[in-house]
């Protein structure tokens, strides 16, 4: 699928804390939402396509200026700054989420996380029956 979008995946970028990467896009969404689905691009470019690892913040600033998000090395210089609007977005758009991937089957079951397939095949067979109800 990469390919067919011009893209080589990469999965050599390390994976680690992204709380700056939400606390950077929250600042991009302020200054637009096309500078902030820009940024969204652009991280994923270096993350997935680069092998960069976004706990870095340098990789981060260096995304940021790429797309035009002004104010990106103060607010990174500051770890506080940001983290209560961020954890407001996700709890307000969670829903509950504890882990991901997330799924909702049928509007009323929900995995989050990592599942083995038993517990897939339990859950759409409870789904099945409620829906046959």
């Amino acid at each position: 699928m990469f390919r067919g979008l011009g893209f080589e995946y990469d999965m050599s970028g390390l994976i680690g804390n992204t709380m700056d990467c939400h606390r950077l896009i929250t600042l991009a969404g302020h200054q637009g939402c096309e500078k902030q689905n820009a940024l969204v691009e652009e991280l994923f470019i270096n993350y997935h396509c680069q092998g960069k690892h976004l706990g870095d913040r340098q990789v981060l600033v260096n995304a940021a200026r790429k797309v035009g998000i002004e104010g990106a090395e103060e607010l990174l210089q500051d770890p506080s700054k940001g983290v209560d609007e961020v954890k407001e977005e996700l709890s307000k758009y969670s829903s509950g989420i504890s882990g991901v991937p997330h799924f909702v089957i049928n509007g009323k079951y929900q995995l989050s996380g990592g599942q083995p397939s038993n517990i897939f095949m339990r859950t759409f067979e409870a789904a099945a029956k409620t829906g046959a109800e």
